[in-house]
């Protein structure tokens, strides 16, 4: 009971160690940003808050909004600039709401801003980023537990039999064959 216990413990122990680690990594790249953008580098500025905004960083989502709607870095677009500002929104902090609902009433074409804000959430809202991170979890996993051989040929339980990767979804005998 005690070597569970202990187990458990450091698990915790090394999750928090990684979020924490990650946590200062992304804080050092926000930094890297934001001394390009007080430089007036509004091109790196803006690619280094672009790179976090696709990855969930609510505070880049917002960088990037306001780069886009004030032209900085790149051409001023304001349905780019809602469509971020719609996904920095989405971590409910008031100011963020503020800011998009703004973008929104500054934008001439309400249909092909709500539009671009939609398709910009299916590819990296939170709950796209959610599904997505589930996705790799589930690879990698079974990639740890041995479920592909090391040729690559063939990958036990991904398809529910051992199927040969070149099959892919539905072209083996269980879902081949009609049957769903």
């Amino acid at each position: 009971m005690k070597s569970i216990l202990f187990a458990a413990l450091v698990l915790v122990f090394a999750s928090v160690q990684t979020s924490n680690a990650i946590a200062r990594e992304l804080a050092e790249f926000q930094a890297e940003a934001d001394q390009y953008y007080a430089a007036g580098n509004y091109k790196k500025a803006f690619k280094g808050y672009f790179k976090l905004a696709k990855i969930g960083d609510h505070y880049s989502q917002y960088w990037v909004a306001n780069m886009y709607a004030n032209g900085e870095g790149k051409r001023a677009d304001l349905e780019n600039a809602y469509a971020w500002s719609v996904l920095a929104a989405e971590s409910g902090r008031q100011k963020l709401v503020r800011n998009s609902e703004e973008l929104f009433s500054r934008n001439v074409d309400k249909d092909g801003a709500r539009k671009k804000a939609e398709k910009l959430k299916r590819k990296y809202g939170k709950q796209a980023l959610e599904e997505k991170a589930k996705l790799i979890a589930k690879r990698d996993a079974g990639r740890r537990a041995g479920s592909c051989t090391g040729s690559r040929l063939t990958c036990r339980g991904t398809y529910g039999y051992d199927a040969p990767l070149s099959q892919g979804i539905g072209s083996g005998p269980i879902l081949g064959s009609g049957e769903r």
